[in-house]
């Protein structure tokens, strides 16, 4: 006896889209969401501070600090005008030095999505897990 067997498939991009785990998908919102909360208190100035609430979310996958500082607060380098000076005048340009940030708030620091990865991964795994098992 002869049997034939047709299997067709939707491609992985169709497949990841209809789960919401495509770049713009519900999942992928939600991994954004939880990612932003749990991050907010690692931001220089902690959960009250100016840089933590200035932000956009250009797309389900982006968070965007839009504060004027928040690119060399995320480096932690500290960057001076040409006659040395921190503080530079308006459109003057200012270079990074190789001298590293102190931040003030407790916790908080450089590149702060990799420190709450360092101590949240798990719970950020969980809240997305959590999410897709309840049908998001």
């Amino acid at each position: 006896m002869k049997l034939n067997v047709k299997v067709k498939m939707n491609s992985i991009n169709k497949i990841l889209k209809d789960h919401g785990l495509d770049k713009d998908g519900q999942v992928t919102k939600y991994l954004r969401d939880s990612a932003d909360r749990l991050m907010t208190p690692f931001v220089p100035g902690g959960s009250g501070g100016e840089l933590a609430k200035i932000k956009t979310y250009p797309s389900n996958h982006e968070i965007k600090y839009t504060s004027p500082f928040a690119h060399y607060q995320y480096l932690g380098k500290l960057m001076l005008a040409k006659n040395g000076s921190s503080w530079a005048k308006k459109g003057e340009k200012k270079h990074y030095t190789n001298k590293k940030l102190k931040y003030h708030t407790s916790g908080t620091g450089a590149k702060w999505d990799k420190l709450m990865l360092q101590r949240h991964r798990n719970d950020l795994i969980n809240d997305v897990e959590n999410f897709i098992k309840s049908g998001g």
